[in-house]
């Protein structure tokens, strides 16, 4: 349906030297687009950008992660059973050189990159004077005010936090609650993160599943060794569930202070730092403290804090009483700062995949 009504835009300009003109902008697609995507959403963020594309009149050409490289080989396979023309869908399985190479030529019109912040600035660097959309990575927040509903806000923060692992871009990792509520929010909270299951993602009952490799699990862990060394503590799990799976306790900790690589970089696992503000607004503040502008939540009651978090937040979306990993394909969704820049979501990237051109008669 975007496809059928994706246009441009009336301009008004039938005044002074423009009397009796009729102007307005149609979208062109840019041309052959490069898409590089990460392991953690093999299938669900390759359509993210072909599906925009392919609607506007763009091909692609996909690099996948190499952890993952198999959903879109079986994609490509669909499409072409589909009777995609040859050539409008190309799936490329290649090492970073190569990859390279795929980022810096300018036959490539534009590069669609989701990944870490440090790969993705990289990208930007060596891409010459082709457009770029970057989502990159986040250490999103949630402020919990004393006015929010406790019970709930606990247990989707728990689920925010640690579910695929916390191998989600906005996955929940500070969380930020007022000082009247935060002694019950906490043990709220424990209590939830207890309950979840813990193991074999193919059980259904599993939401904490296994960390993609053994050399991110040794990172994990290690950073949380860092915090516990650095004076913090950990209130439930920090350690190893399961070696040989690949799988962390989901971890909760509180008095890491800010130079800490769990609450200024990316986890991408399942830990979550909490602390105590004095106020709302000091919650909004320090989560303006970071690096990263993704997403953030907050749980109130209280409509002026959330037209006060929507004017203040330094982030791309405000959830309101709900988690940062909330998303709907249908919504603009991308960050600022080192969280990248341009917006995904179908209408969106495809703004960001066509170029308007003016006529005036």
């Amino acid at each position: 349906s975007e496809a059928i009504r994706f246009s441009g835009e009336m301009v008004p300009l039938d005044y002074g030297a423009g009397e009796g003109k009729t102007a307005f902008t149609k979208r062109y697609p840019v041309g052959i687009i490069t898409c590089i995507t990460p392991f953690n959403f093999p299938l669900n963020l390759v359509l993210h950008k072909v599906a925009p594309a392919l609607a506007c009149g763009c091909a692609v050409i996909v690099k996948p992660a190499p952890q993952s490289p198999l959903c879109t080989l079986a994609l490509a396979g669909l499409m072409e059973l589909a009777g995609y023309p040859a050539g409008v869908f190309n799936a490329m399985v290649c090492d970073i050189p190569v990859a390279e190479k795929l980022v810096r030529d300018d036959r490539i019109e534009m590069l669609s990159f989701t990944g870490s912040d440090k790969v993705g600035w990289y990208l930007k660097s060596i891409c010459g004077k082709k457009k770029i959309a970057l989502e990159l990575g986040g250490n999103a927040s949630v402020i919990v005010d004393s006015t929010a509903n406790i019970d709930e806000a606990a247990k989707k923060v728990a689920v925010g936090a640690y579910i695929y692992a916390g191998q989600v871009c906005i996955s929940t990792q500070r969380i930020f609650v007022e000082d009247k509520v935060y002694d019950q929010f906490t043990e709220k909270l424990i209590t939830a993160i207890d309950d979840l299951g813990i193991g074999d993602p193919n059980d259904k009952n599993v939401l904490v599943g296994p960390i993609i490799d053994s050399s991110h699990l040794e990172r994990v862990g290690a950073w949380v060794n860092e915090a516990k060394d650095g004076g913090a503590t950990v209130l439930i799990g920090g350690e190893v569930s399961d070696k040989e799976h690949n799988v962390y306790k989901p971890t909760l900790l509180t008095g890491a202070n800010d130079l800490m690589k769990v609450s200024c970089a990316e986890v991408f696992g399942p830990v979550a730092v909490i602390e105590k503000v004095r106020s709302f607004e000091e919650g909004v503040k320090r989560s303006n403290d970071s690096n990263y502008g993704l997403q953030t939540g907050i749980y109130t009651n209280r409509f002026d804090r959330v037209k006060y978090a929507h004017e203040e937040l330094e982030v791309g979306g405000v959830m309101v009483n709900n988690i940062p990993g909330f998303r709907i394909d249908s919504m603009p969704y991308g960050g600022i700062k080192d969280s990248g820049f341009g917006r995904e979501g179908i209408k969106y990237a495809m703004e960001e995949m066509t170029e308007g051109r003016l006529i005036v008669y």
